[in-house]
């Protein structure tokens, strides 16, 4: 919504930021199968997480928005990676250098415990501190900026989830935002969600 503010590399950032926080609580699929569908043929090593058609076309437009791509740099150690073919589409392969992170840093959990909300926020807090690493903080309108488009993402499916919202304050940690502007933002982003769902709804009366 508001990353057109953003100079250019903070675009980039925060397009990272969005797909992690998007992918932060997906189901993770093993070989294209959830959880509870495991066989004894199921394939382990092909590990990726779902995407939520919701979240992805907002990214999308954010994306065409800015004038950046997913497909470009990525923040993550300065680390160049093109996409890979398929898109981001569920049972494919990691399709972007943060969903290879946030693959990584899971796969290093027991297969049991990887759905559990403690290991879904610690593996996307460890790929959240890489993002962030040596991003300045010497400018406080940004961090707000991406915070609002942040929140605006996870109120994409009517609600922001516990894994999100751990996100979402270590994120506003690290940039020492108060936390009276986290709540005005939260507010903020919930009535402008708020107003276009209604406006949606009555659209298609």
């Amino acid at each position: 919504m508001l990353i057109k503010m953003l100079p250019e590399p903070e675009k980039k950032l925060l397009l990272d930021l969005l797909q992690l926080l998007a992918l932060s609580d997906n189901p993770i699929l093993w070989d294209g199968k959830r959880y509870d569908e495991l066989t004894s043929d199921t394939d382990l090593s092909k590990l990726s997480i779902q995407v939520d058609e919701l979240e992805r076309e907002l990214i999308s437009d954010l994306e065409r928005s800015s004038g950046q791509s997913l497909r470009g740099s990525s923040s993550i150690g300065g680390v160049v990676a093109g996409m890979r073919a398929g898109g981001l589409k569920s049972g494919k392969a990691p399709t972007s250098i943060v969903e290879e992170q946030l693959i990584a840093e899971l796969k290093t959990f027991p297969i049991h415990k990887m759905e559990l909300p403690e290991t879904r926020v610690a593996a996307a807090k460890a790929v959240l501190d890489k993002l962030l690493e040596d991003q300045s903080k010497d400018r406080p309108e940004p961090p707000k900026i991406m915070l609002f488009d942040m929140i605006l993402l996870a109120l994409r499916d009517g609600s922001i989830s516990s894994i999100e919202r751990e996100l979402l304050k270590a994120f506003q940690h690290h940039y020492q935002i108060q936390d009276f502007i986290f709540e005005e933002l939260l507010d903020r982003a919930e009535a402008l969600n708020s107003e276009v769902s209604k406006t949606i709804a009555l659209v298609l009366e």
